[in-house]
């Protein structure tokens, strides 16, 4: 009790806390009308409001059924939530490397991040699928933007990440954050986070050695170094691979910003429309390698970081977008055989009301994948 007292404004909710907030979900009008769009699109939001207090009664009928966290994930986000989404906007999610892993062990899960919401959520949805322990997530609390969405963190086992300090009360709360990982990893808990603060507009998937750095502050004063530390997680690296990115042209243009006017305003509401985006959008396929566990000797956080980036940019599965965008980047034909003329139309369609050079960035970001790949060999 004590250590959730200690964590308790960054921490999950909990299975004795889950029902209320539950109830207070299922009670929004924001959350009604997703039902309506997902479930009953064919009634018009004109006519909804005459039927919205039944749809909230109905949901919160169900969620009072719920009695812990791991029921709520498993039989309401993944069996409705995550397999609605797959069949409305992808063209098929697959995995490989789930049987390399064990129920009874705790894994630090450090993947690419592309999409805000969907890359933690697809990698519990197939760790659930193969009865694994599912995993607390990491997110950032500004994407906080307000009660419904922190209820909706908070409740799918995310614990807050604190932005915008000081440099003083920046490090306090690393040093907290390291600890509550660590504590949660010892206590049989996964734990997923992205390698990087912010998803990789421009494709290039690095880890932030920063990222690494913090997770060692909980052994900074003890006889762990970072080859134990690695050991002692467990970490799996997960490479996220889309075939189509919902919100490549809002990255372009945003790329494009910061290079030629040196920054970019993010509206109040940009990451709220780009969660939304990633969610509904179309997606293509999309494929999650769960590669091996790292292991080696490590001196240093950047040596870490430079590991996953390997295992990462080897796991990642290249699309024929990945491959289009690399040669019109280049202006060649080096990977023709890899894509149809077909596939190139749909690209290239995709992209013609950009400007020109608004359009090179997009192009760029489906190349860089090919390009870290090529940097292997």
């Amino acid at each position: 009790m004590e250590q959730a007292d200690e964590f308790k404004d960054i921490r999950p909710y909990r299975d004795d806390e889950i029902r209320e907030v539950l109830l207070r979900i299922a009670r929004h009008p924001w959350i009604a009308e997703l039902v309506r769009r997902y479930r009953f699109p064919y009634i018009s939001k004109r006519v909804f409001p005459l039927v919205r207090p039944l749809v909230s009664w109905g949901l919160s009928s169900k969620v009072k059924q719920v009695r812990s966290v791991d029921q709520f994930q498993r039989e309401f986000i993944v069996k409705l939530v995550l397999d609605t989404i797959r069949r409305k906007s992808t063209d098929g999610i697959s995995a490989d490397g789930l049987d390399a892993l064990n129920r009874d062990t705790s894994y630090l899960f450090i993947s690419n991040h592309r999409d805000i919401t969907l890359d933690p959520a697809y990698i519990n949805y197939f760790l659930a699928l193969h009865d694994l322990n599912i995993t607390e997530i990491a997110f950032g609390d500004n994407l906080m933007i307000n009660d419904l969405v922190a209820d909706l963190i908070r409740v799918n086992r995310s614990f807050i990440v604190h932005r915008g300090l000081s440099p003083r009360e920046q490090l306090a709360s690393s040093i907290r954050l390291s600890r509550y990982i660590d504590s949660r990893i010892q206590e049989g808990q996964s734990i997923w986070i992205a390698q990087r603060e912010g998803r990789a507009k421009d494709g290039d998937d690095r880890t932030n050695p920063a990222v690494i750095k913090m997770l060692y502050l909980a052994h900074r004063k003890s006889d762990v170094d970072y080859t134990e530390m690695v050991r002692r997680y467990c970490i799996v690296p997960v490479a996220v691979s889309y075939e189509f990115d919902p919100c490549d042209r809002m990255k372009a243009w945003e790329i494009y910003r910061k290079e030629n006017k040196g920054t970019h305003s993010k509206g109040k509401f940009e990451d709220l429309a780009s969660m939304y985006a990633g969610i509904q959008g179309y997606k293509g396929r999309i494929h999650y390698q769960y590669c091996e566990p790292l292991t080696g000797e490590f001196s240093s956080e950047k040596e870490v970081a430079e590991a996953i980036d390997r295992a990462i940019h080897r796991g990642y599965r290249l699309w024929p977008n990945n491959y289009i965008g690399y040669d019109l980047l280049h202006g060649g034909s080096k990977y023709l055989d890899r894509y149809s003329q077909e596939e190139l139309e749909t690209f290239n369609a995709r992209f013609r009301r950009l400007p020109p050079q608004v359009r090179t960035k997009a192009w760029a970001a489906y190349a860089k994948p090919v390009e870290n790949r090529e940097a292997l060999d």
